[in-house]
């Protein structure tokens, strides 16, 4: 059976404006907070779209800056910071009018000889074994149906660990940067409640204010969105309002294809 059309395809890919600046559809009604993830992929995007295929992202690193709102475009400028002989540079600005939300820095190079490895889970798991349960609360401008979660939480060793697998399951072109702009994408919601975590609440339980405010990934290999990935976070360390989320992306036979961290705010509530 053929796949839907996606949405998510179109949502990941900002129309291009000029050489070097995009506009990034919005997702959700006006008036609610604008999707981090999607912030970042539309930036991402951008800043692709201004180097040459054979240039390969190898990092991304977003600051976010002011929330914005969900209802309304995204205007990013992308500056090529540098361009040598086998890497490029840019940094992305996005704007809704002259409300700066999001700064983003990606880092590409052509591929050259050199050491090879990987790590590989011994036993990645089975996510058809789970229950498809979607984000872990109210999903933040994802299309209706376009993206399977499946989450498993457990204690390795005393340690709080996430289990997030998640695959496209709508049609995305073969295009090497749509797949990684859906992993930004995917990968950030809730991305800090593993902070939370560790001490028995969430993002969900409104006991904390919570979100991610710098992010970065560092991409090993390919990835394929329209398999199952896995997302393993854990939190190393929290304190002073703020809280790290560390984590390997692998595919569905285990190998690391890239390598995240996020830094977010995890401010408790005052009562009442």
């Amino acid at each position: 059976m053929a796949r839907p059309v996606s949405a998510l395809a179109a949502l990941l890919d900002p129309a291009p404006d000029g050489p070097d600046s995009f506009t990034g559809a919005a997702n959700g009604p006006a008036g609610k907070r604008a999707y981090g993830g999607q912030l970042a992929a539309q930036a991402f995007t951008a800043a692709c779209r201004t180097v040459t295929p054979e240039r390969r992202p190898t990092a991304l690193h977003v600051q976010f800056l002011r929330g914005g709102d969900a209802g309304e475009p995204v205007g990013y400028d992308v500056e090529r910071v540098h361009d040598g002989r086998t890497s490029s540079s840019r940094r992305v600005l996005g704007r809704q009018g002259e409300r700066l939300l999001v700064s983003a820095t990606a880092l590409f190079a052509a591929a050259a000889d050199g050491p090879r490895h990987a790590e590989r889970l011994a036993d990645p798991g089975d996510p058809g074994s789970l229950p498809s349960t979607g984000p872990i609360g109210p999903a933040p401008a994802l299309p209706p149906g376009e993206v399977d979660i499946r989450i498993h939480d457990r204690r390795d060793g005393g340690e709080f660990v996430r289990d997030l697998w998640w695959r496209v399951t709508a049609e995305l072109p073969d295009d090497p940067v749509l797949h990684a702009a859906a992993a930004v994408y995917v990968t950030d919601i809730y991305g800090v409640d593993p902070v939370l975590a560790v001490h028995g609440h969430s993002m969900t339980d409104r006991s904390h204010h919570a979100a991610t405010t710098d992010s970065s990934i560092w991409f090993h290999g390919r990835i394929h969105a329209d398999g199952w990935n896995l997302l393993q976070s854990r939190s190393p360390a929290a304190g002073g309002g703020r809280g790290v989320m560390t984590a390997g992306l692998f595919d569905a036979g285990g190998v690391r294809v890239a390598t995240l961290v996020h830094e977010g705010q995890a401010v408790a509530r005052a009562p009442g």
